[in-house]
């Protein structure tokens, strides 16, 4: 990526969950209204990775490589981004009308945020000292460069002050960074043009509508009018057809072995899911996505069964995955035991129009056990997992 960021006593105690006894809340996901267990939390950036970023082990003096790494989706603070929360959060995706959205975690505090922004510019401006650096080290090798007046150009940037919130854009793109509710928002613009000088014409006018029609958001927290809903957060007043995919994983606190995936994915054009009847899609999907690592996979009773999401038919499946001689590892990375556990998982699809997805989208859920996550107690029993995932199905609504 070219530009900046360079771009509590009775858990264990638990031994079943109830679906239908469980609290249901409303919640918001794209154009969408369905409803989730409560308690519930939601994988994002982990705050302080994105205030403080680790320094990336790859960078060195003769190599051009970022000297920050921008972390990953996950649950929890893991600084090193190497917890099993990284894989339950593997599926999220938060895009909406070009922009890819970064949403924090919740800080403990009120951010620092002219902090953040002066730290910021800091990282930039050494990554650039870096580029020259690194340029200046080609051409003593006699080997090929940028002209000076390229580089300069592409290297050139701009930051605005807005209220709690600033842009820094270069002439690949933009980013707007926003400070709402111990949060930070990332909105990322990549939209090259030929100079700064144009970049900022172009998103001077986006970045003002979007400051205005943004709103931070409480979890169950479903606005009333017409606009998009993110993790947090919502876009008022847009058109109610914007291409996106917004797709949004949730863990269960009182069973963090189950996680929760919904998607809105409205993205015109062709995409593999297209291809051949409803279960072969999904077929494939089990096949390349979902439950990996399995030594054995069997859909259950009834192996194939339509359902309605949003008033439209569907698709859903229902999958034991039999798990053989895993190995577990110590920190030194040695195998101290292996062992043999089964998980379950709940996909129910929807297929769109694919020429028109942005007002007819794919939907999908994906309700996931893992027994590596149960963390001293018993995992879900598989037919409350299945329960809780067909609610979920029939509670789908367009907003």
């Amino acid at each position: 990526m070219k530009h900046f960021y360079i771009s509590i006593f009775s858990f264990f105690l638990i031994s079943s969950f109830d679906a239908l006894s469980q609290d249901w809340k409303n919640e918001c996901v794209g154009y969408y209204k369905l409803q989730l267990p409560d308690n519930l939390e939601v994988a994002l950036y982990p705050v302080d990775l994105i205030i403080n970023p680790l320094k990336n082990p790859a960078w060195r003096k003769d190599e051009f490589v970022r000297r920050y790494l921008f972390p990953q989706i996950s649950f929890g603070e893991d600084r090193y981004q190497n917890s099993l929360g990284r894989v339950q959060a593997q599926f999220s995706n938060f895009y909406y009308r070009g922009y890819e959205i970064n949403i924090s975690s919740e800080n403990k505090t009120i951010i620092d945020f002219l902090t953040y922004k002066r730290e910021f510019k800091v990282r930039t401006d050494v990554h650039i000292k870096d580029y020259w650096d690194e340029r200046d080290y080609r051409v003593s090798l006699k080997l090929s460069v940028l002209s000076k007046e390229l580089a300069e150009q592409s290297l050139a940037y701009h930051i605005d002050d807005y209220a709690d919130a600033f842009s820094a854009s270069d002439s690949g793109g933009y980013s707007l960074f926003i400070n709402k509710n111990k949060r930070i928002y990332i909105f990322e613009n990549l939209k090259e043009t030929s100079s700064l000088d144009e970049q900022l014409k172009i998103n001077k006018p986006e970045i003002l509508s979007l400051l205005n029609r943004f709103q931070p958001r409480n979890l169950y927290e479903v606005p009333t009018e017409q606009g998009f809903c993110f993790p947090y957060g919502f876009i008022a007043g847009d058109s109610g057809h914007e291409k996106r995919n917004m797709g949004v994983t949730y863990r269960l606190k009182d069973h963090p072995d189950v996680t929760i995936f919904f998607q809105d994915l409205g993205t015109n054009g062709e995409i593999p899911t297209d291809k051949g009847s409803m279960k072969e899609a999904m077929t494939r999907m089990w096949n390349s996505r979902y439950l990996m690592g399995a030594s054995k996979k069997e859909l259950l009773f009834p192996k194939w069964k339509f359902i309605k999401m949003d008033s439209r038919e569907g698709m859903r499946t229902f999958v034991k995955a039999t798990y053989d001689n895993v190995p577990v590892y110590d920190y030194k990375g040695h195998v101290t035991e292996r062992l043999n556990y089964i998980n379950y998982g709940y996909l129910a699809y929807v297929r769109g129009d694919k020429e028109a997805r942005n007002k007819e989208p794919d939907l999908l859920l994906y309700v996931s056990q893992d027994s590596e996550q149960a963390k001293g107690q018993p995992p879900m029993d598989k037919d409350e997992l299945e329960k809780m995932a067909e609610r979920i199905v029939r509670s789908v609504k367009r907003r």
